[in-house]
């Protein structure tokens, strides 16, 4: 094979190399635009991400105004998750949350607050391509996501003859059950 012929192959095999390189870190999803197409009506109010499921690639998530939370995963897929994730007038915002359940693994937790003093905590597991609540709590005083990465519910415990203490519940993801195991004073 003249020398010409090996020198051009070598070029061309090079080049698909470096296309294909270029290819693989092309840009990631436009997460605005991906929604502003699908849904042109909504306005976003929080957007995070996050590679949940450690394919070097983000997902993203997102709550809009009008209280719907969606999954924008890896490949680009879009899915509504829930809806009605509406803090009340003059409570808090609603947040997103992406936490460590275990080494290995992340969760994404959404919360927000109505009156008189209520938080509902969704905690969601990346699965087959899209969200799956793993736990749905509601805290009359307080639910957060404490430093050991476990679930923490403050609620009230009512007395029969009247009144209330509060009570505190701790949920735990256990890796092999894949759930959230609740411990100590459970609602």
């Amino acid at each position: 094979m003249p020398i010409f012929k090996k020198l051009t192959l070598s070029i061309f095999a090079l080049s698909l190399i470096f296309l294909s390189a270029n290819l693989s870190y092309a840009e990631p999803h436009n997460p605005m635009k991906i929604l502003n197409q699908k849904y042109p009506n909504e306005r976003v109010k929080i957007i995070k991400s996050a590679d949940l499921n450690n394919d070097n690639k983000k997902e993203y998530f997102i709550l809009t105004e009008a209280g719907n939370f969606y999954l924008l995963n890896s490949k680009g897929i879009l899915v509504l998750i829930n809806t009605e994730i509406l803090s009340d007038d003059d409570a808090d915002d609603p947040s997103i949350q992406i936490f460590s359940s275990t080494k290995k693994e992340m969760h994404v937790a959404v919360s927000f607050n109505y009156f008189p003093s209520n938080t509902r905590m969704y905690v969601y597991r990346l699965q087959n391509g899209t969200l799956i609540e793993k736990l749905n709590i509601m805290g009359d005083l307080q639910v957060f996501i404490d430093s050991k990465s476990r679930v923490v519910e403050y609620w009230k415990k009512y007395f029969p003859e009247g009144g209330w203490e509060a009570a505190k519940a701790v949920y735990t993801w256990d890796p092999n059950k894949l759930k959230y195991k609740g411990s100590g004073q459970l609602p």
